[in-house]
């Protein structure tokens, strides 16, 4: 086997957390693998330039190849042109002999799965099987990959998402009179921005003392007029789209991370919140079962209900130390599974593996 392994990476140039992610590997092997070399390639941006560039981008990446550049593919993959996109790649690796890793990230990939006719069902079931590991964020996507899309037990691999927290000696003593309550994403229904708007304006926390942050881009501009409309303007601060350092400052200062998603895989805002030692109120979408224990490290609330969502943060609220405690079990199962310091461990043995394979 060479001493190098030359990985190509296959993303997006967004700020979404798969692009997140990409960084954050980057940087970890950078960093902490000496014997891995990576190389980035951008699949998506504007509609127009991504058509434009997309044959010589095809092009590039096979040349890449052709020439022994590149030892494995890891294809960052979504849902929809994602995968149109990226199987296109797939292809050129597969003629040219080099394996290819699928990294799945969507959370709507059984939506989009589902709603395929019959002959693109078949196509993209032909791309997973001619992967040579596919990377999964939970258990529930590994089955949902072995059940509906058929690939082989010995293909698939749970390699949950992890994040950059602080170390637990820089932990800031939280304050939790008042409390503050904070959601970072992009604004909208998928995240359930309206539910918890509704559920900060809810009578149960109308007298209990706490403000809020709304962090991220979106819908902002229909948010603040409803935030007007429920009478929490001195209570709810929208942000808009920040930087990650000013990120870390919000969670530095929170106790509650309120996440009532409709669809995730698994979020990098919850994980940051353990991190930062916050306590997770969050709907059980996609592997967030595998990470919140509901009442052990954090609240799972059911998705859309308005009224589980005041109560347990009327709960939280009321009851600091609860708050505390959960927190704190959140930040001890960070360090245990979903440190970053320990993810180019796992990611680099499943290269090894591969190319072991090959």
């Amino acid at each position: 086997m060479k001493k190098t392994i030359n990985i190509m990476f296959l993303s997006p140039n967004l700020n979404g957390g798969m692009d997140q992610m990409n960084r954050r590997i980057n940087d970890s092997i950078i960093r902490e693998c000496p014997n891995i070399r990576t190389f980035n390639l951008a699949t998506h941006g504007p509609l127009f330039i991504s058509i434009l560039l997309y044959p010589i981008r095809l092009i590039y990446f096979a040349t890449l190849l052709l020439f022994h550049r590149i030892d494995i593919c890891h294809i960052h993959l979504a849902a929809k042109g994602s995968t149109w996109r990226k199987m296109g790649f797939s292809i050129v690796s597969r003629l040219l002999s080099v394996p290819f890793v699928i990294h799945l990230h969507g959370s709507q990939y059984r939506e989009f799965f589902s709603k395929l006719p019959r002959p693109f069902a078949s196509l993209v079931r032909s791309f997973f099987a001619n992967a040579s590991k596919i990377i999964v964020l939970g258990k529930i996507w590994e089955n949902y990959v072995l059940n509906e899309i058929y690939v082989n037990n010995d293909e698939v691999v749970i390699l949950p998402n992890a994040v950059i927290g602080p170390d637990k000696g820089n932990l800031g003593k939280k304050t939790y009179d008042p409390q503050h309550i904070l959601f970072l994403g992009c604004l909208g229904d998928r995240k359930g921005t309206p539910e918890l708007l509704s559920a900060l304006a809810s009578p149960k926390l109308a007298n209990l003392s706490w403000n809020a942050t709304l962090a991220g881009d979106g819908e902002v501009s229909k948010y603040r007029k409803l935030i007007k409309k429920l009478g929490l303007n001195n209570r709810v601060t929208l942000t808009g789209w920040i930087r990650q350092k000013e990120v870390s400052r919000l969670l530095e200062r929170s106790t509650i991370l309120a996440l009532p998603s409709h669809a995730e895989n698994l979020p990098l805002s919850m994980l940051e919140g353990m991190a930062h030692g916050l306590c997770p109120v969050i709907t059980p979408v996609g592997a967030v079962k595998d990470v919140i224990r509901n009442g052990e490290n954090g609240i799972l609330v059911p998705i859309g209900d308005v009224d589980q969502l005041a109560n347990s943060l009327a709960h939280l609220l009321e009851n600091p130390d609860v708050c505390r405690k959960l927190a704190e079990a959140a930040r001890i199962d960070f360090e245990k599974h979903y440190d970053f310091r320990h993810y180019h461990k796992k990611l680099s043995a499943i290269y090894t593996g591969v190319l072991s394979e090959d």
